[in-house]
């Protein structure tokens, strides 16, 4: 597993995921995938057809959703569109999805009123790429109160990742 993992470290692969997969299911994979390797990106080949797996997918951080039965040509575009940093959802979910998700940073939005001083303070850090014992160092705090922070600001935001809450950070104008 430590060869793999470091792979993953050096390379930030785009993963081709399924929601049935064994032994986790595949939106819990790609959180723990995401957390490992935060740069991947994930797309679903999937035969579930229903939108809540494609909303809890992209909520994941999947960044591509193909159904199995409109797959060939509709795959490789997925994949290539998820390089380029795009979001590709098959188009007969792609309504649905996109409501979903636009609804949950409405919320967002609303919720960046809850962070506390400190929280900006250490979300202005860690978007500008410094780690936790540095941040602990600059703020005069433990690098345990940091994580902390981070991990009360992306349950306030519904944020799953650094990356997340770095751009979520830009898009506030906390950082440039």
């Amino acid at each position: 597993m430590g060869g793999r993992s470091a792979f993953c470290r050096r390379t930030n692969p785009t993963v081709v995921a399924d929601l049935s997969m064994p032994p986790l299911n595949g939106v819990e994979a790609v959180r723990q995938i995401l957390q490992d390797h935060p740069k991947s990106k994930i797309v679903f080949l999937t035969m579930h057809t229903e939108a809540i797996y494609a909303i809890e997918a992209m909520r994941a951080g999947a960044r591509g959703y193909v159904l199995k039965n409109e797959a060939g040509e509709e795959l490789i575009g997925a994949i290539r569109r998820v390089l380029d940093g795009q979001i590709y959802v098959t188009p007969s979910l792609a309504g649905p999805v996109t409501a979903a998700l636009q609804a949950r940073r409405k919320m967002s939005r609303k919720a960046s009123g809850k962070l506390t001083p400190r929280q900006r303070e250490v979300l202005q850090l860690l978007a500008e790429g410094h780690m936790p014992k540095e941040i602990g160092a600059k703020l005069n705090m433990s690098t345990r109160t940091v994580e902390f922070h981070k991990y009360r600001m992306m349950e306030t935001l519904g944020i799953r990742t650094v990356d997340e809450l770095a751009v979520y950070a830009a898009k506030q104008g906390i950082v440039p």
